[in-house]
């Protein structure tokens, strides 16, 4: 990249579901923006569909993104509208009782004069910007279907998700970018207003950290350079406190109170071909586990139909090379799901040098909750129809019959046995009025501050929702509307 520098009002680092919202509102204000994103420009022409080429574009680490222990993946985005190019489109907004608990046990009770009607407003127009729209029966794929059919079996609630695609041919190859435009992350609805509002989008760009000079105006420095008098920060929850621990602000919960919501990835085995990775790759979800109070916030469960490609399956699986190679013969015949336990913040994210470490225990009540969605797991596919079904672990009994399910209760379920993925880090820069216990104030700027924003998944308190685009767009839209 070559050399960049400029002055500007606002700069905002990350093109995600907060920087690209963000980026969009304040320069249709008027404001002169420059978004930098710290991953390649990329458009449908770059996206191939082939799994070695996308992961390294597209994705943090080319997809090796995990905690210390190598037990969860932590995928996230890094390229031109950040983890909405490579998400599954889910479309959940967060319900009131989070909110409710977050009022009542995190300090939001002083949240600006902010209502639940506010929020509900927010996540509406968050929703609209994007084409959010209910999965059409027709595009439930077989791998989904499945889900369905066992489910109804066994009296379980559920349905179909709501996404953001519009015109989706089922192509199959959502988490290494939509070739077909179809999938409506911000690469596509909010880069492109930013843009034609006059918006500088600079690609390539990682930024380092800020500084403040002595005119009070703010420095943001990296592979460029830019003054500016306001500084919003949505790098994400593993990367935001990076950025504002080089910058040496954050206090002492910078980078605490981590929540990754840990999914376990189910496969099962059937007679026939499944083609799991045809068709909208999560379409269908067994929630009626699910629960939000305002004592406890999200808990419980969901199960999603799920699909990757085969070095994304092969990835997920903890078996040896013998047994994994006759397992990806039988690719076509496999479905799988994952089992989706909303979890408390148990980890944190630790800035030493130029990378992250990212801690995560998990807590004996989260353990105990994701025991119970592998069993219902296991129960749906076998009620479906299912020869065997493979839980997640090393060493892991293969379920055949529901004699077998109660294996499962014998799963040691630590860490070191565990292939688990997080798809929804969030809390690093905790949001809340005390500076000892949080990063970020209620009005969104950082403790201590008075230009540097944080807007990202990082700044919930607990975890907002099962899928957390939506919630940090409505984040997004709330922070625009206090500032234009």
């Amino acid at each position: 990249m070559t050399e960049r520098s400029r002055t500007c009002q606002d700069v905002v680092i990350g093109s995600g579901a907060g920087g690209a919202v963000l980026a969009a509102r304040l320069a249709e204000a008027g404001r002169d923006v420059v978004l930098v994103e710290e991953g390649p420009r990329v458009s449908r022409a770059d996206f191939n569909q082939r799994e070695g080429d996308m992961y390294a574009l597209l994705y943090r680490d080319a997809g090796g993104q995990a905690t210390a222990d190598g037990a969860i993946s932590v995928l996230q985005g890094r390229c031109l509208g950040g983890s909405t190019t490579i998400n599954m489109g889910d479309v959940v907004p967060m319900e009131e009782a989070v909110l409710e608990h977050w009022r009542q046990h995190h300090g939001w009770a002083s949240w600006g004069g902010i209502t639940n009607a506010d929020v509900e407003r927010a996540a509406a127009v968050a929703q609209r910007d994007i084409g959010a729209n209910t999965i059409p029966d027709a595009f439930i794929n077989a791998n989904n279907r499945l889900l369905a059919d066992g489910a109804a079996e066994l009296g379980l609630a559920g349905g179909p998700l709501d996404h953001n695609r519009t015109g989706c041919v089922g192509s199959g190859y959502c988490l290494i970018g939509c070739s077909y435009d179809a999938k409506k992350g911000t690469l596509l609805s909010h880069v492109p207003r930013a843009e034609a509002a006059g918006a500088t989008v600079w690609c390539d760009a990682p930024a380092s950290h800020i500084e403040q000079s002595s005119s009070g105006r703010l420095h943001v420095l990296g592979a460029f350079s830019l003054v500016c008098d306001r500084v919003f920060v949505c790098a994400g929850t593993v990367h935001t406190p990076g950025i504002l621990g080089r910058s040496g602000l954050g206090g002492p919960a910078l980078g605490r109170h981590l929540s990754l919501q840990p999914q376990g990835p189910m496969l099962a085995l059937f007679d026939r071909d499944i083609v799991l990775f045809r068709g909208i790759p999560q379409s269908y979800a067994v929630d009626g586990a699910i629960e939000a109070t305002a004592e406890h916030g999200l808990g419980g469960f969901a199960i999603e139909g799920v699909a990757g490609g085969p070095a994304m399956t092969a990835s997920t699986m903890p078996l040896p090379m013998r047994d994994l190679r006759p397992l990806l013969q039988r690719y076509r015949q496999s479905a799988a799901a994952l089992c989706l336990v909303p979890d408390r913040p148990s980890g944190r994210v630790v800035w030493e040098g130029k990378r992250p470490t990212i801690e995560y225990t998990p807590t004996a009540e989260y353990t105990h909750r994701l025991r119970e969605a592998l069993k219902t797991a296991a129960r749906i596919y076998l009620a479906a129809g299912a020869e065997t079904v493979m839980p997640p672990a090393v060493d892991a009994p293969q379920i055949r019959t529901e004699a077998d399910v109660a294996l499962i209760d014998g799963m040691p379920l630590r860490s070191c046995d565990l292939s688990m993925i997080s798809a929804h880090p969030q809390g690093s820069c905790r949001m809340g009025p005390d500076p000892a216990t949080s990063v970020v104030g209620m009005d969104f700027r950082v403790h201590g501050t008075n230009g540097v924003f944080v807007c990202d998944a990082s700044l919930f308190p607990t975890t907002s929702s099962t899928h957390t685009m939506v919630p940090v767009m409505t984040m997004a839209h709330l922070l625009a509307d206090s500032l234009t």
